[in-house]
């Protein structure tokens, strides 16, 4: 675990420290968070308590999850396209402990900006709204413990597949996936924001059990997956 834990201070670092990934980081949470919160004071009563939850539900999950492909992209793909990865493959620490400190440095960027997205839509719809808007309990939950397991569980995948693949076939992975699954992400949320689309226990407990599943799946593909794999895919 100590060995874990340094590569995961490393990966923080390195994420934190590169100042175009937080500006864009930042520019997004904040950008859609304020036309979220517009949205938000539009409604009234339970109207507005609703469409609080919905944005607070979708919108969290959205800057995970655009915050996880693009960390992941740099921390994963970087090190195989500057063949850094060889060196941390030759080291005395064992693959999963490599893929798990790399994931927990994608969560702690992503989960920060998911975060600072929710602060603000809290902060702006009290602000700018008459009656005080404050989220139920399974948004909390959602926010609190389902949102960073579905951020490590996205990094998770994104890393076994960027370290099981070749650079070109990531590439072209990232176009299909990535893209689609993305605008269908944020187009679902766009519209709850403006609807009366109540958020239930059912929904949070799906996305945690998915989440949940995704990630125990994929740290066991990682420990199966040798090294020589890796090494045979880089250019």
């Amino acid at each position: 675990m100590d060995k874990t834990l340094v590569i995961a201070r490393k990966e923080i670092g390195e994420l934190f420290n590169n100042k175009s990934t937080v500006l864009i980081g930042l520019g997004f949470a904040l950008f859609f968070s304020v036309l979220k919160s517009l949205a938000i004071i539009k409604g009234e009563g339970s109207t507005a308590a609703m469409s609080l939850d919905s944005s607070l539900f979708y919108l969290s999950a959205a800057i995970g999850f655009f915050m996880a492909y693009f960390s992941s992209s740099q921390i994963f793909l970087r090190e195989k396209m500057g063949r850094v990865i060889e060196t941390l493959l030759c080291a005395p620490v064992d693959l999963r402990q490599i893929w798990l400190g790399k994931v927990l440095g994608v969560t702690a960027l992503a989960y920060s900006l998911s975060l600072l997205s929710a602060l603000v839509i809290l902060l702006i719809s009290n602000i700018l709204s008459g009656p005080l808007l404050l989220p139920g309990a399974r948004i909390l939950v959602h926010v609190l413990l389902v949102v960073p397991t579905f951020i490590a569980a996205l990094a998770g995948l994104l890393g076994f597949v960027q370290f099981r693949l070749g650079m070109r076939e990531n590439r072209i992975l990232n176009f299909v996936i990535f893209l689609p699954a993305f605008v269908a992400l944020y187009g679902v949320g766009l519209s709850s924001a403006t609807s009366s689309l109540a958020i239930t226990w059912a929904y949070v407990g799906i996305l945690f059990a998915i989440s949940t599943l995704v990630l125990a799946t994929t740290a066991y593909l990682t420990g199966r997956l040798s090294k020589e794999r890796i090494v045979t895919t880089l250019p």
